[in-house]
């Protein structure tokens, strides 16, 4: 007995010195345990997702080949997930954690008992044997560098949503919204009624805790996009070309980086890449289930964004060329159109009941809009208009980037202008080709000659459209035409110079380069000690956003029951209060335009319900600088970031 109790009180000793000692210490590694579990669901969420989107494309995509059944079946449960979120938290107000849980939980059951989880695993086996197969083809470099490209990717999507501005603006707004009000709303933001199935398959991670996951899903299509490529490109071409089409795109240095956010572009991208792919296959095989597959596919670009509008467009054109016979181009058309219209109408359909305009804010206006809205939005008449010699230097301009609104995310790098001429080589040389190679270079050509020469419209109206990742969807698929333009400079190798192995070696170069840069730029802002839990969000927010990240703090301290008015500033992802963000940053010159004096305007903000006024003196300066304003309105003085209108 005394023994038990000497052992009894020295392991009661034992316990509470340690318990305090480490309670006084705090080690570090006790908020890595916590930030391990933050890391699994961050992880887990869209990795359930993802395996759930394959097995509900299966059913879809019943007999086809494995590959294109995971990456095009993938792509069509993602769009049904998207739907989903949409429906349970802006339709129902249904988008809580206890109600999705369950759902995943009894989809997951279903998919084990119907066997499409195993075939998704088979699936994937196929696939994983496919790559391996390719890499040995090619030099062993190549598909290791594709892997840390991905991998440094991954890694810098698992930082917090801070420095993917427009995520903080209504990628990821919108949804929380929703989520706050229970439903939709009436609401005066353009963006807020923008096409928004990607948005909703944020909901789920965002619901569940973990809105870095979103990171993760948009990272999701941006795999699903490279993976589509290769896999056209090797059906058709040998295995080099497959890999140097992925080693083109690396050359973009905004590629990675945009795979890390919590953005739509390559969803935007991956729809139209498959409804080319599709019609393609339809074309070469005749089955009507292909046709269907690129008509849904092209129903869900217009779905992500309206700019997806040259999806569908080039989808009719290819029908009406490929198929013979005016009545059955007639009829083909119709149903790809039909088809297409039916998948996108959630959205269109939202617009007009709820803003009385189905492409709402365009061509026919709709609520809270009006014609000095629709210009300070569309910016008409501040583009490159027709002067011949910007036109011309157009591709060098939009190579640099000395002229894109959005610089950091829209870096196109210099292969893409360097590869151009031997890409319309490739073009010409394509009428002597196979008809497979040839329908396919037909449909990429087509695609992508329309999207660049609407976004030179844009362009030459507006310098808001100057934005070359809005080229993205277009010089994705541009690749493939564009690594067979390399591969043509072994035509002009000679004894005494090899073109060849000269360009390979500075494609090579600038790759590397970049994923150096990029890494450093990893490294700067480490977000693996932000998911651990060793460095918190509001500090990383603060190095990487202060200014934003003082806006937070600012929000939290307003009172209850309090409607805050923002002037100079989009972004309010985090803000619970009822906020009015400044959308296209012309509050202040709307308001100065409707009511004329200072005195009218506050009466107005009051009248409206506003409490508080939050003033970006950052977004001041730089929309003051960019001479959107007449000059009697740049001499207003804004010094305060936040005022009350009852003082």
């Amino acid at each position: 007995m005394k023994k038990f109790l000497i052992v009894l009180l020295f392991f009661l000793w034992l316990a509470v010195l340690l318990t305090i000692f480490f309670v006084v210490q705090k080690p570090d590694f006790l908020n890595v345990i916590f930030g391990l579990k933050n890391l699994l669901f961050i992880i887990l969420i869209p990795f359930w997702m993802i395996i759930l989107s394959a097995c509900f494309g299966s059913y879809v995509l019943p007999d086809i080949d494995p590959t294109e059944r995971l990456i095009l079946g993938n792509a069509l449960g993602l769009g049904f997930f998207g739907l989903a979120g949409f429906g349970l938290a802006a339709g129902l107000g249904w988008a809580k954690a206890d109600i999705l849980w369950p759902i995943l939980l009894a989809l997951t059951i279903f998919f084990i008992l119907t066997g499409k989880l195993k075939q998704i695993r088979e699936d994937t086996a196929q696939v994983i044997r496919e790559i391996k197969s390719s890499a040995n083809n090619v030099s062993f470099g190549f598909p290791i560098i594709v892997v840390i490209a991905c991998v440094l990717s991954f890694i810098l999507s698992l930082a917090p949503p801070v420095e993917d501005f427009d995520a903080l603006f209504y990628h990821l707004a919108v949804p929380s919204w929703w989520l706050r009000d229970g439903g939709l709303a009436v609401v005066a933001i353009p963006h807020y009624w923008f096409p928004q199935i990607v948005e909703g398959s944020f909901v789920w991670p965002m619901v569940l805790g973990v809105d870095t996951a979103t990171h993760l899903i948009h990272f999701t299509w941006f795999i699903l996009t490279i993976l589509l490529l290769w896999h056209w490109a090797r059906q058709l071409w040998e295995d080099v070309v497959a890999w140097d089409v992925l080693l083109i795109l690396l050359t973009m240095p905004s590629l990675l980086w945009l795979a890390a956010w919590a953005y739509t572009d390559y969803a935007l991208t991956f729809m139209g890449l498959a409804t080319l792919y599709s019609l393609w296959r339809w074309q070469n095989t005749q089955k009507i289930r292909w046709l269907f597959v690129s008509s849904v596919m092209a129903g869900l670009a217009v779905s992500v964004k309206y700019t997806g509008f040259v999806v569908p467009l080039t989808g009719v054109l290819l029908v009406m060329f490929w198929e013979h016979g005016l009545l059955q181009r007639l009829k083909k058309a119709i149903y790809f159109s039909v088809t297409t219209t039916l998948v996108a109408s959630p959205w269109y359909l939202r617009n007009w009941i709820w803003m009385k305009n189905p492409l709402y804010p365009f061509i026919f206006e709709g609520r809270f809009w009006d014609s000095f809205l629709a210009q300070a939005y569309s910016a008409s008449g501040s583009g490159i208009e027709l002067d011949a010699v910007k036109l011309l230097a157009l591709p060098l301009t939009a190579t640099l980037g000395i002229q894109d609104v959005n610089f950091f995310d829209g870096r196109i790098g210099p292969f893409i202008l360097i590869l151009s001429p031997l890409t319309l080589w490739v073009f010409w040389e394509a009428r002597h080709e196979q008809s497979g190679r040839r329908s396919a270079l037909f449909a990429i050509g087509l695609f992508s000659f329309i999207s660049i020469a609407a976004w030179t419209v844009g362009v030459i109206n507006s310098a808001s459209l100057f934005q070359t990742r809005l080229l993205f969807p277009a010089l994705i698929p541009l690749a493939i035409p564009l690594a067979l333009g390399l591969n043509l400079l072994y035509r002009l190798d000679t004894s005494w110079m090899r073109i060849s192995f000269i360009a390979r070696f500075m494609l090579s170069f600038v790759v590397l380069v970049n994923l150096l840069n990029f890494s450093l730029q990893i490294l700067v802002r480490d977000p693996v000690s932000v998911v651990v839990g060793l460095t918190s969000q509001q500090e990383y927010t603060e190095k990487r956003q202060s200014g934003y990240a003082h806006l937070l703090t600012l929000m939290k301290d307003i009172p209850e029951n309090t409607k805050v008015y923002f002037l100079f500033e989009p972004r309010s992802y985090g803000i619970n209060a009822q906020v009015q963000p400044d959308a296209i940053n012309a509050n202040f010159s709307h308001d100065l335009w409707l009511y004329k004096t200072p005195k009218n305007i506050i009466t107005a903000w009051r009248q409206q319900g506003y409490t508080h006024v939050v003033v970006s003196k950052l977004g001041a300066d730089f929309i003051f600088q960019s001479q959107k304003f007449s000059q009697p309105q740049k001499r207003t003085r804004l010094n305060r970031w936040n005022f009350c209108l009852n003082e």
